[in-house]
Parts: structure tokens; sequence; C-alpha cells
């Protein structure tokens, strides 16, 4: 009945081929209208998995409670001195936040006030007492400048220098470092380079700490997720803002989740890129070499391009936008849906050799296609709809869109392909469509069918054993490009312990109970330390305060000094640079420093440009009154308790309706998975409710595991029920599924020998292999169910082969590609088609010639 009923569609639509392909053209032609203009991507990747799952929404909890910590680009500057760090990180700070357009937010955690007023109380005692002692001996200098702000002040401390060397108090060797330095700035300033004053270096050739040298931004962009890179725009805004600022000795970095996100996605577009092209030329090479004539290829090529379009029009109307994930039902239509084309094309010729008649080879054609192509169908088709009641949402839509795709491509391969065979009228086969050589394999497998049968079931045990031993990576970081900015910059910054994304959050509604359960957690051999509100508040102190009290005394006439109002003209600072060189001239036995510095300020007397000195001015005076004004503030220090604590600081521990913030830092590499799962294990039996990025890395792939098990398991329920109503044979159904399981087994235990685990982008393949794995194995039973012998010989044979061999170039040309995620799903997609295609030619043959033989 179905092969009598698709035999006469197929000879309607090769009958009335012109008001087939005619309306095929006006639905390709208004779907294309549709999809032009409805066409969207969502790249927000939060919506990839169901926002309902408990774990999210413990995730969204913290995510509304702190909206200023997520969706964030980092912006990393490091300077070859603290000075120049410092001023390109503020310059660029004030550049961003006169874009609210672009930046909603722009912070630098280290610049806040209360951290620039209680700065030294973090520092230990002995930190504190030794950075004070440093502003002390700078006093008298910062004094002279702080009474009179501008280039003659400046100067002025040069003299005071050369005072102390006279009176015995200093030596040369001790103001190389001072000297050097300043004239390193003015002789950059002539030469019209803006190099602002190395502050740390004039007193001291000690190397600076890390920190000193590194700034943070934290910018909240506004972001658009209709587009591939939703962080792109605003990125591009801020590499322009650096490129203006013209910022020397500086290098400025983006991390972050959207740059991090937005580099995986053009990392991916670029390397699917290549892939695409070579993948298209290797299979249309393979249509040519399976069919021989363009006449049949070009009629699949317009049937796949139809369907395509039809498809990504019911995406758009069932569900009004792709994702990261359904996105990909493109290469997965072309991969899968080809094999329908060539199944009916190599039956095609096959026929047509046997019979010259056109439309009688068509019609055959179809009587013998119909059943295992229509079971085919609808098995791959079901083995997508299995993800539909998943949690892991990018996988489900993937699923809807696959699976209709799957019965479009079927309805157009017996209707539109031989209305458009009936066009090009491809020429009667003049030999016969098979493998004669393939003779010797089919008799070895019809004599030794026992000993293979054994062998496989050895190797399914010893597989098995193997391949429960599959590991699912479920770091993300781990399929990035190590090689982009973004991926790169985050592993320098995370050599610093304090810089982690791996952090455990936990909220509390109250402080006492955030501290009381911060404790517990601290015991933990497992965590490195545990933050709350309260860790803001310094010890010791009291002694702290003492030395700066001292210190605010020392201070006390420079921080209240009253500077002149009235600007100096262009001639009295020529004329004080002139008195500068001149004492700089009678020191005898001139050290090189004082020669460098006294030919620099020749240089710009000999100049005398306003331009130039207003230059000089910004390098070397602006410099240091904004030095004066952080050693007036961090002198303000006062106690500090948890009530004290500004909002600047708290609204980053403490959310809008009260709740306390916990975050817990691991101890040991957090990259590494088994010190990951030890360290959120360990939290979550004293915490259960904790979330963070350890906790939603590691429930992002159970939910994606879970959903693959379910759906796999779905998916072969569904595939053995409409086998057998097909069928009506169970050990036919049997026959179908044993290849695939074997190939399953086999896919797995491979991975696991050569240290390819499975992660968020490779598992994809698994559907794929249940989905081509079990149509090859429809075609082999269908051939046997006919009567027909020598599988192996067969038309059959040659469909199922160069089927497999499209989709093992279209899929597999994805390993080539530089990204890590994109390449290890194309090997694994490889690998997996591999044993299928295998399994499909001996397993399946050998179980069809044991049953056979059964029988006789």
């Amino acid at each position: 009945m179905l092969s009598s009923f698709i035999a006469r569609l197929v000879d309607f639509s090769h009958r009335f081929a012109v008001a087939v392909v005619l309306l095929a053209v006006l639905m390709s032609l208004g779907l294309g209208l549709y999809v032009a203009e409805h066409f969207k991507i969502n790249t927000d990747i939060n919506q990839l998995i169901s926002a309902d799952l408990d774990w999210r929404v413990r995730e969204a909890a913290v995510e509304k409670g702190f909206p200023q910590k997520s969706n964030l680009l980092v912006v990393v500057v490091d300077g070859d001195t603290p000075d120049a760090a410092e001023s390109a990180a503020e310059a660029l700070t004030l550049k961003l936040r006169a874009l609210p357009d672009r930046f909603s937010q722009v912070v630098r955690p280290d610049r806040i006030p209360f951290f620039l007023k209680n700065g030294l109380l973090f520092l230990s005692k002995d930190e504190s007492n030794a950075i004070l002692n440093q502003m002390i001996q700078a006093q008298p200098m910062l004094g002279i400048l702080a009474s009179d702000p501008n280039l003659r002040g400046f100067f002025g401390m040069i003299d005071l220098m050369l005072d102390g060397v006279a009176r015995g108090e200093t030596d040369f060797k001790q103001l190389d470092a001072p000297l050097n330095t300043i004239a390193e700035t003015i002789e950059a300033t002539v030469a019209g380079q803006d190099k602002p004053i190395a502050w740390q270096n004039m007193g001291s050739d000690t190397k600076p700490a890390l920190r000193d040298v590194r700034k943070f931004i934290l910018a909240k962009p506004v972001l658009d997720y209709t587009a591939l890179e939703p962080g792109e725009a605003s990125s591009n805004v801020l590499r322009a803002a650096v490129s203006d600022l013209h910022l020397n000795g500086v290098r400025v970095r983006l991390t972050g989740d959207v740059a991090l996100n937005d580099e995986e996605f053009a990392s991916v577009s670029e390397g699917t890129g290549f892939a695409t092209m070579l993948s298209g030329v290797l299979v249309l090479v393979i249509l040519l070499w399976a069919l021989r004539s363009w006449r049949i290829v070009l009629p699949i090529l317009l049937t796949l391009i139809v369907g395509l379009i039809a498809t990504t029009a019911f995406a758009l109307v069932t569900i009004g936008s792709l994702n990261l994930i359904s996105v990909a039902f493109a290469v997965m239509f072309i991969g899968i849906a080809v094999d329908f084309g060539i199944q009916f094309g190599v039956r095609y010729r096959d026929q047509h050799h046997q019979e010259p008649d056109h439309a009688k080879a068509m019609t055959r054609t179809a009587r013998l296609i119909a059943l295992p192509l229509t079971m085919a169908a609808g098995s791959t088709s079901l083995g997508f709809l299995a993800f539909l009641p998943t949690a892991y949402r990018g996988v489900s839509e993937l699923g809807l869109i696959a699976g209709a795709g799957m019965i479009i491509a079927f309805v157009l391969n017996i209707t539109l392909l031989p209305a458009l065979l009936a066009f090009t009228n491809p020429p009667a086969e003049p030999e016969a469509v098979g493998y004669q050589w393939a003779a010797p394999i089919d008799r070895f497998i019809e004599t030794h069918r026992k000993k293979i049968l054994w062998l496989s079931l050895v190797i399914a045990l010893c597989g098995g054993g193997i391949a429960s031993q599959v590991r699912f990576d479920f770091d993300p970081l781990n399929l990035k490009d190590p090689n982009t900015e973004s991926v790169s910059t985050l592993f320098d910054a995370m050599k610093d312990p304090d810089f982690t994304t791996y952090t455990i959050d936990i909220l509390r509604p109250s402080l006492k109970e955030a501290q009381e359960l911060a404790a517990k957690i601290e015991k933990l051999p497992q965590v490195d330390h545990v933050m709350t509100l309260a860790s803001f508040v310094p010890d010791d102190q009291d002694a702290k305060l003492d030395l700066i009290s001292d210190a605010n005394i020392i201070f006390a006439s420079t921080l209240n000094a009253s500077p002149p109002q009235t600007p100096l003209s262009d001639a009295e600072i020529i004329d004080a640079l002139h008195k500068v060189v001149e004492k700089l001239h009678s020191v005898p036995n001139q050290p090189a420093s004082i020669t460098r510095l006294a030919k620099a300020i020749e240089a710009v007397i000999t100049q005398n440009d306003h331009l130039l000195l207003q230059r000089l001015h910004n390098n070397l005076v602006t410099v240091m009154q904004t030095k004066l004004a952080a050693i007036k503030q961090s002198l303000s220090a006062d106690t500090v308790t948890v009530e004290s604590i500004t909002d600047d600081l708290r609204r980053d521990w403490v959310t809008a309706d009260g709740q306390f913030l916990i975050q817990v830092y691991p101890k040991g590499n957090p990259r590494d998975y088994k010190i990951l799962i030890a360290f959120t294990d360990a939290v979550r039996q004293i915490a259960p409710d904790a979330t963070g990025a350890p906790i939603s890395i590691q429930e992002s792939a159970h939910t994606i595991t879970q959903a693959f098990i379910h759906a796999g398991a779905y998916a072969l329920l569904t595939i053995a029920l409409l086998s057998f109503l097909i069928l009506r044979s169970m050990r036919d159904v049997v026959f179908l599924m044993a290849p695939l399981l074997l190939a399953g087994i086999l896919t797995l235990a491979t991975i696991v020998l050569i240290g390819l685990p499975l992660n968020f982008a490779n598992i994809i393949a698994l559907p794929l292999l249940l989905s081509l794995g079990v149509s090859y194995a429809i075609y082999f039973v269908s051939y046997a169910r006919t009567g027909l012998k020598n599988p192996l010989q067969s038309s059959m044979a040659r469909a199922v082969l160069f089927s497999a061999a499209t989709a093992l170039v279209a899929f597999g040309s994805l390993s080539v590609s530089s990204h890590t995620g994109t390449s290890g799903m194309g090997k694994l997609l490889m690998i997996a088609l591999l044993y299928s295609l295998a399994c499909s030619f001996f397993l399946l043959p050998a179980l069809l010639a044991f049953s056979k033989s059964n029988k006789r």
C-alpha cells in the first residue's frame, strides 16, 4: 500500500513536472522573501537551557541581586610603569563614562572612593608604615610643589635635592633614579611624545608589583542579541577610544564574559567558513562520482536548496528566531537530507539501466525506494523530535527544526526531485550500477558470519567497559580558542589567585548568618578563603590609624598650602629653567644623570614653545598634583565598621532587598576538573543552595547529558516502535538496532582511548550518529526483505557508501577548524560515521546471513 501510494505520487510528479516545478518555484520565492525579512539569531547563551531548573533559579537570583556583575567587558591595562598604567586607566575610564549609550556602567574596582580613602588600612602594619615613610621622605619636595604648582615649583624640587647633596644629607647615587626619570620625561616631551613622569621610579629602583602596573576597568556594554557578536559594537567603540587617547607605554586588552563569548562566536564563524567551502566542493565531487551525471546531481542540489529554504521558514514561523545551537540545522539538513537524494538518484540509475524507458524506470525506483526512504525519513525525524521534551532548550529547538526538516526533505524527494528529473531526462545507464568487485567480501561475510558475530560481541563487551569511562568536560573555557585575545588575557589574569572566575556564590538574609556560614566553609580543605561584607573591616586598625595620624601632622602644611592665584608666564618659566640649568652645571664632578637632565632642560629652553611648556606641565606637574591629591585622600582614613562601608562597595555585597553575598574561592588550580568537582561538592554539602560559575558549568553539563540520555532513549523506543509497525518483525527491528548500538559503543570507547572527552560542542554528534546509523541499517534490512542477495554488490550499497562519504566530508571538514570546540565536534563526527558505516557494511550483513541460514 505504501509503495503503491509513493509510486503513484512519483508518477504524478513526473507527468505533471511543469506544474510541480512551478509550484516549488513560487513556494521558494514566497518562503525565501519571508526568511529574508524575518531571519533572526538570538545569541543570548543564557536562553539555551530552561530557566525553570532549580540551579538556574538560584543563579538568576544572584544575577538579579547584582546585575552590575554580569555581562561585563573586563579591560586589562598593563603599563611599563605604575604611573603609565594608572594614567591610562583613568583616562580611558573617563572616556568610556562619557559614552552612556554604549556603556551603562564603567567602574575601576581599585579606585572606588572607599578604597581610595581606606586603602592603607588593608595593608599590613609594616606595609603601611613603609608607604607612609616614602611619603614623608618626599614631603619637602611635595610641599614646594603644593605651594607653587607649576614648572617653577617642580624644578624647585630639584634645587632642594641638590641642596640636600651639598649638606651631605644624600648623595648623587640616591638621586640617579629620580633625575634620570625626570630627564626621560622631558626628552620624550621634547620629541613629541606624551610620557607622564613615573612617580614610583623616582624614589626606588625596586621592580613594581604586578598590581601596580596592571589596572582593571569593568565596563557593562549595551548588547545586541540579534547580532552574531552581541558586544562587538561596544568593543569596537572601546578600542577606538583607546586609539584616540594615544596611550604610550601601555597595553590594553579585553576579556570578561562578553569578550569571551563574542570572540568564540567569531572564531566559530571563521573556523567553519573554510570548512564549509571545503566540504561544499568535496560533496559536489562525491555527488558527481556517485551519480556520474549533472542531469541527476543538479536536480538533487535544487531539491536540497528548496528544502533548506522551507525548513528555515518553518523554524522562523514556529520559534521566531534561531539560537546558537539550532542554527546548526542547516549543516545537519544538508548532511542528512542529501542521503535521500543520493538513494533516489543511485537507485534510479540502476533501474534506468534495466529499463530504458525513463517514466517506467522512475516508477520502478519509487516502488523500490518507498519503504526504506519512508522509514529512514521517519526514523531520522523521530530521532530529532525526541529532544523536544528536554530542558536543553537549544537542542530542543534544533530537534523540532531538524525533525520537521527531514519530513520536508522526504516530501520534496518524492515530488520535486522526480519532476526535475523529468526536465533533465538523464540517459539510460550503459552499465549496471553496483560493485562487482565486492563479490569476495559478500562471500567472506556469508561464509564467516558466525565468527563475525562472535567477534562483534567480544568487541562490544570490551568496548563497553572502556566506553563506561567516558568523561564530560564541563569547563567551557576548554572549548575556546586559547590564541584569542580574551582567552589569553583571562588565563594571564588568572595567574593572580584573587582573579578567578571559579568562585561560588551564596546568599543569606543577614550578615550574621553569612558570617557564620562563611566560618564553616572556610574550614574546608578545598577552600582557599571566603569573603563577605565583613571581610572589608580591616584588622589592627588602631595601630595603622596612629601611623596615619603621625603622617598627617607632618603633611599638614603641605596639604593645606595656598597656591598663588596668578599663573606664570612663559618668560617666567623659561627664566626658572635657566636657573635650574645653571645650578646643575655648577655641580662639581657631574654624574651622568646631572648632565642628562641639564641637556634635556636646555632643549626645552632652545625651543621656547608655549605648547611644549604646556605639555611639559601636564607630564610633570599635573601628575605630581594627582599624586598629592591621592596622598591627601589616603591620609583621611578613619575607623571602618560594617555600618560605615559606603554604598560604592556595599552594592557589590548586599542586594537591594537585604540579601548578603558570600563568595567562596577554591584552593588549587580550579581548571583541574577533579579539584573543581571536589571544591563544589564540599561547599554544597554545607550550602546546598550555592551557585556560581563552578556549579553552573557542572549543572549545565548534567542537564545536557541527561537531555541526550533521555532523548536517546525516547528516540530508540519510538524508532523501534515505528520500525515494528512498518516491518511487523521484531527480528528485523533488532537487526536495525544492533549495528547502531555497536557503533555507539565503539565511538565512546575510541574517544576515551584518544583522550577526547565529550563536551558542550561535540555531544551534538550523538543524535547525528543515531539518525544516519539507523538510516543505513534500514536500507540494508529493506534490501534483504525483498529477497535480494549480495548486498555489498548492489546499487543500495553504492548509495549508502556515497551518502556516508558526503556526510563524512561535510561534517569531518569541521575538524580542520582552529576553534577547539568545532574541531573536536568534527573529529567525533568522523569517528561516529566511520563506525556506523563499518557496522552497517559488516555486522548487519552477517546478522542477515545468519538469520537466513537459520531459516533454511
